[in-house]
């Protein structure tokens, strides 16, 4: 009888942690930021739109402040989760991450799984090469075998290479890399070209002066940055549309 008794019992919690499992399998992101009162947002290192220093684990950026500034107007705590390049998609398949900060589509291939909100700024995009090079004299002369462009897995830098440069040669970076490396093997002979915004590039000038030259006046790319969810996550998104509205407003 006793026997009957515990086996009720287990079966019994079981059932009541099945139904609660699945209470929480059906949670949005919009509720569960609701309820938590935090919005769980991945970033990816990529100074000086979000700059992680080593030393003191702060976290900085003009990308960091403005998603800051959306997250003060919801009434909400932001809690910042390093992601890699191209990490979203895992990121939100999981639960890691409620919303991605500072993220566009830079990656073509995420935007069948990914929402981008509007905008909260715009970059564009240029081929960079070493200081003494001579021989692109226009955007044609990237696109052929000899010319080796450098660039981050994960990155528009390798989409546009592919895409706009395919006889050249791509050396790939890891998708944890930072993008002064690439910057780097530019300027040491290891690549010839990196496609890379205007903001990266000076702050590596700051350290390399005179090293890496912009080749072309027009850009390859304009990019606009915001927020990200995962597909789907209307709710979510439309909130956050909302506050990148009254950021830029205000």
């Amino acid at each position: 009888m006793l026997r009957k008794i515990i086996l009720f019992a287990l079966c019994g919690f079981l059932l009541l942690g099945s139904a609660f499992a699945a209470d929480q399998a059906k949670e949005s992101a919009y509720d569960r930021v609701m309820r938590t009162g935090t919005l769980r947002c991945g970033y990816i290192a990529w100074p000086p739109y979000f700059s992680l220093d080593p030393n003191t684990k702060i976290l900085s950026g003009v990308s960091k402040d403005i998603s800051d500034s959306a997250a003060r107007i919801l009434g909400l705590k932001i809690e910042y989760i390093d992601v890699p390049n191209a990490g979203q998609v895992e990121n939100f398949n999981s639960g890691k991450i409620d919303a991605m900060c500072g993220d566009g589509p830079f990656v073509l291939s995420t935007i069948k799984y990914v929402d981008y909100t509007k905008p909260y700024y715009y970059v564009p995009v240029y081929a960079y090469g070493r200081a003494n090079e001579k021989r692109f004299n226009a955007s044609e002369d990237l696109n052929r075998a000899g010319v080796t462009f450098v660039a981050i897995d994960g990155d528009l830098s390798t989409d546009l290479a592919l895409a706009d440069f395919p006889r050249a040669t791509l050396s790939s970076l890891g998708n944890v890399s930072d993008p002064s490396q690439m910057l780097l093997n530019v300027q040491t002979g290891k690549a010839d070209v990196v496609i890379v915004d205007p903001v990266t590039v000076n702050l590596f000038a700051k350290n390399n002066p005179g090293k890496i030259k912009r080749l072309f006046a027009r850009p390859v790319a304009v990019y606009g940055g915001g927020f990200s969810v995962k597909k789907g996550d209307t709710a979510l998104l439309s909130t956050l549309n909302g506050a990148v509205d009254a950021v830029m407003n205000t």
